[in-house]
C-alpha cells in the first residue's frame, strides 16, 4: 500500500482515536480516487482535532460549501485530493483495509436540501466574483510552461471553479503572423482574462503580457501592462539555453542564448504579488507538486 496522503490521514485519525468513516465510494481507496472526491463522516466531538490533523497534512479549506466542508491537497501519487466532510454523530462502523466504513456497508446520503444547494452555490459565486484567480506561466519556448499550464488545467478539474486555459502566443505554421494579428490576439486574450476574473473563473495562461512590445512602442507596452489584470501567481520556468536547444531542435525559430538571457531579464522585472521560479532541472513530478501546492496556498486558507 502506497504511503500517500490518504494513508497518512487515516493513520493519523486512528492514532488519535478520531471516530470517522468513509461514507461512500470507498472500494478504490486509498490508492486510487477513481475520478472523485473522498466522502468522510466525522463525529462532532472529534472534529476540532480532526481538522487540525487535516491541516497538518497540508489540506486547504474551500469556503461556502456548508453543511459539507471541502478540503483540498495535492499528492504526488493521487493528484488533487478533495475531502468532502460531513459532521454529525457517528454511526456503527467497521474496519475496511486501513480505514473505516459504515457497518452495514450502505452509503450515508448527504441530505443537503435543494435550497441549501442553491444558497451555497450563489454565495460561492459572489465570493469569487471580480476575483477570479489568474495563474500565469512564463518562460522561453521549450522551457516547459505549456506542459505545466496544461497540467494545472487538467489536474484541477475537480476544483469547484470553472477554468479557462489561454495561450497568449500567436501560433503559426507556414509564416509569422502580422504585427496587427499579434496585437489583436493578445488584446482579445486580455479581454477574456478580464471576463473570467469578473465572473469568478480561474484563468490559466501560457504566457502573458510581459514580453509584448518589449523592444519597441513603449506607449503601447505600458498601456497594455496597465490595462491587463494583475495575476495571483506568475511561475517563471528557469532553464538553460542548452536544454531549450535540445527540446526545440529543428524548429525554425530556435532562440539564441543571447535572446534567452534577454527574456529572463524581462521576467526578473515583473512586479506581482507572487512570483515563483520553477527550476526545470528538477523532475516534472517535483515541479507539478510545487506548482499545485503554491496555487492551493494562494487561493485557499
Amino acid at each position: 500500500m502506497k504511503n500517500n496522503i490518504l494513508v497518512k490521514l487515516f493513520k493519523s485519525f486512528e492514532t488519535q482515536k478520531i471516530k470517522y468513516c468513509v461514507r461512500g465510494r470507498y472500494a478504490h481507496l486509498p490508492n486510487d480516487l477513481d475520478g472523485g472526491d473522498v466522502d468522510i463522516l466525522i463525529d462532532k466531538k472529534d472534529f476540532k482535532l480532526a481538522r487540525k490533523l487535516i491541516r497538518n497534512l497540508g489540506f486547504k479549506y474551500y469556503p461556502y460549501t456548508q453543511p459539507n466542508l471541502f478540503y483540498f491537497a495535492y499528492d504526488d501519487n493521487l493528484g488533487l485530493v478533495q475531502l468532502d466532510i460531513l459532521i454529525k454523530q457517528i454511526i456503527p462502523i467497521k474496519k475496511y483495509k486501513n480505514f473505516y466504513i459504515p457497518k452495514n456497508d450502505n452509503k450515508i446520503p448527504n441530505k443537503k436540501t435543494f435550497s441549501k444547494k442553491i444558497f451555497t452555490g450563489v454565495i460561492r459565486r459572489v465570493y469569487w466574483a471580480f476575483r477570479g484567480p489568474i495563474i500565469v506561466f512564463e518562460g522561453p519556448d521549450g522551457s516547459g510552461k505549456t506542459t505545466l499550464s496544461e497540467f494545472v488545467f487538467d489536474s484541477f478539474n475537480k476544483f469547484p471553479l470553472e477554468k479557462k486555459l489561454i495561450h497568449f502566443s500567436t501560433h503559426f505554421k507556414d509564416k509569422k503572423p502580422s504585427s496587427l494579428k499579434r496585437f489583436l490576439t493578445r488584446n482579445f486574450s486580455i479581454l477574456k482574462t478580464y471576463q473570467n476574473k469578473i465572473f469568478g473563473k480561474m484563468t490559466i495562461t501560457d504566457r502573458y503580457i510581459y514580453l509584448t512590445f518589449r523592444n519597441h512602442n513603449k506607449f503601447l507596452k505600458n498601456l497594455l501592462r496597465a490595462f491587463a489584470p494583475s495575476p495571483n501567481i506568475v511561475f517563471i520556468m528557469k532553464t538553460t539555453s542548452e536544454v531549450i536547444k535540445k527540446r526545440k531542435l529543428g524548429q525554425r525559430d530556435l532562440l539564441s542564448p543571447k535572446l534567452i538571457k534577454e527574456l529572463y531579464s524581462v521576467y526578473s522585472k515583473i512586479k506581482v504579488s507572487k512570483k515563483i521560479e520553477i527550476d526545470t532541472s528538477k523532475s516534472l513530478k517535483q515541479n507539478k507538486k510545487i506548482v499545485a501546492d503554491e496555487i492551493l496556498k494562494t487561493l485557499l486558507k
